[in-house]
């Protein structure tokens, strides 16, 4: 499988130590992994291409999704997971264009604001990292009931 994971990337966050750990154990596997981000501080023997997904502007998001939409054809990517809010917009939208499988990783606690309460970037199911991010999306989104959202802790090698 061609699995593509995208952050945002411009420090590191317990996401990129934690997504870090999922590539090594998806590369193990046999699956080619790519990742797009600003910067990707952990060693990877993924393929790593910078993309600024940490700029937030719309003409640099909307660059950001041509990107991603044309990454994802040109590397005939299986499955996208996004891995931080900016990455989730772009990566939604991406996979929207190319009914490429989506699936995000959500790491922290969410600001809460109308697009937020009502417009899902999520995808249809998602990772909560933790019970109580879980329960803010159930409490303040319209889009997610339980069976929609899925505790996986952040790995951690030991």
């Amino acid at each position: 499988m061609k699995i593509l994971h995208v952050l945002s990337g411009d420090f590191l966050t317990g996401a990129e130590t934690s997504t870090a750990l999922l590539i090594e154990y998806q590369l193990k596997r046999g699956h080619r992994v790519f990742v797009i981000a600003g910067h990707f501080t952990p060693q990877t023997k993924a393929t790593v291409y910078s993309v600024p997904i940490f700029k937030r502007n719309w003409i640099q998001r909307l660059k950001n999704v041509y990107q991603v939409v044309k990454f994802i054809k040109n590397e005939k990517i299986d499955i996208v997971h996004a891995h931080s809010r900016a990455a989730s917009w772009v990566c939604f939208w991406a996979t929207q264009l190319t009914r490429v499988a989506y699936l995000s990783s959500i790491h922290g606690r969410q600001h809460i604001h109308y697009s937020f309460s009502n417009f899902n970037v999520y995808g249809t199911n998602c990772i909560a990292v933790c019970e109580n991010i879980k329960d803010q999306l159930l409490k303040f989104t319209k889009y997610y009931k339980k069976e929609h959202v899925f505790v996986i802790r952040n790995g951690i090698k030991i």
